[in-house]
């Protein structure tokens, strides 16, 4: 409940605490038992340098742990259950948990909670089809022997579910030592699922410097930023004075070493007045850019902008799960989901035709960018000879 949430202070001095509840006090009468908490504690002798992420989600609590030379990035999460109206739902929570990685910057990552996602049944489905897109591991899964294995225990239905999980980057996954289920402990309904790991496994992020870029670049320039160059060039050059040496030298038959130096110092004044223009009149990209999928708007924005009515005309209905709209809603989603990942798994291919359909219509600047673009990445070292296109 809200207001029980200042009580996880006061469990133990030495641990430090983030929590949420998901229930609304102010709807009128509770009926049932509360739900959607989640809460993370860390030893703060163990980590002293923790920092508290807004996850605008009440499912969802995360945490940034700063270490010496790397950040671990800690999420505690609580699903809803296993039904088809709630899958909406669930895969939102997914869709914000990696909205908070990659806006985090953080390599070893670790999710963990409850995911009310039994292995073999829909969510799950779904939480291992979403992890391989996004290149996460199930640590629990893979490591924990499976036979037999379960976290959540019915007394009422008398039945025992595989819910809870742990979800890893792959650079979080090499740490892991150990994964058990902790049976003779007994919290509530569920038993805890316990991971060991050895931090001093993780692998450093390493920072590649490079040097600044260089707003010098004609051929990124749009029509405003040239007219503000040129505009910026007039009035400066027109401040050049024209020494009156000039006017009585004898041309390229003078030998003055003073007239050189004129000549020189002018000649500076003037490279100076462009490229300080050229500085000046450069507008960079504001924001961090998201990554580009090659071919986007060719073969998946139609199926997402589909999807999205389709959902947002379902919503309207007020969610049915029995209905056309409902049906009409999956099917799209299905459709966008396929395309995405058939675009995803083809991006050199889609790359090469677009540097080829360049190439055709002679457009070799944007072929030269592409090529460029899609050579971002190679090793570098080794001794690549131009072929003709």
């Amino acid at each position: 409940m809200p207001h029980d949430l200042p009580f996880l202070d006061t469990i133990h001095a030495d641990f430090g605490s983030t929590c949420t509840s998901a229930v609304d006090t102010t709807a009128g009468l509770l009926r049932g038992r509360p739900y959607g908490g989640v809460a993370l504690l860390w030893r703060k002798s163990a980590f002293q340098n923790v920092s508290v992420i807004t996850c605008a989600n009440p499912r969802i609590s995360a945490i940034r742990v700063e270490m010496t030379d790397c950040s671990v990035l800690v999420l505690s999460v609580y699903m809803p259950v296993d039904c088809s109206e709630n899958l909406p739902e669930f895969t939102d929570c997914l869709g914000t948990i990696s909205a908070i990685i990659e806006v985090s910057d953080v390599e070893s990552v670790f999710v963990l909670g409850d995911f009310n996602a039994h292995p073999g049944e829909r969510f799950c489905d779904e939480l291992l089809s979403f992890s391989h897109e996004q290149k996460w591991i199930c640590a629990d899964l893979n490591l924990l022997n499976s036979q037999g294995a379960f976290t959540f225990i019915s007394e009422a239905h008398d039945s025992k579910r595989w819910l809870d999980h742990c979800v890893v980057t792959q650079a979080a996954a090499l740490c892991i030592t150990d994964i058990f289920v902790k049976y003779d402990v007994y919290w509530s309904d569920h038993y805890p699922l316990v991971i060991k790991c050895n931090l001093n496994k993780i692998l450093h992020k390493t920072e590649i410097k490079t040097s600044p870029r260089n707003k010098i670049c004609w051929g990124d320039r749009n029509q405003s930023q040239i007219t503000r160059y040129h505009n910026m060039c007039n009035s400066k050059l027109k401040c050049v004075d024209f020494p009156i040496e000039y006017q009585y030298c004898s041309g390229k038959h003078c030998n003055l070493y003073s007239h050189r130096q004129i000549i020189d110092k002018m000649y500076r004044k003037v490279v100076n007045i462009l490229c300080e223009a050229a500085r000046a009149s450069y507008i960079p990209n504001k924001g961090k850019r998201k990554k580009l999928l090659a071919g986007w708007n060719k073969h998946v924005s139609e199926a997402y902008r589909n999807a999205r009515l389709k959902f947002r005309t379902w919503v309207s209905y007020g969610k049915p799960t029995h209905s056309d709209t409902f049906n009409e809603m999956v099917q799209a989603r299905k459709e966008f989901k396929s395309k995405l990942k058939w675009c995803q798994n083809n991006q050199d291919q889609i790359k090469m035709d677009i540097m080829a359909k360049h190439h055709a219509k002679s457009d070799f600047k944007n072929f030269w960018k592409s090529t460029n673009t899609t050579n971002q990445g190679l090793e570098t070292g080794k001794n690549f000879e131009p072929v003709n296109a």
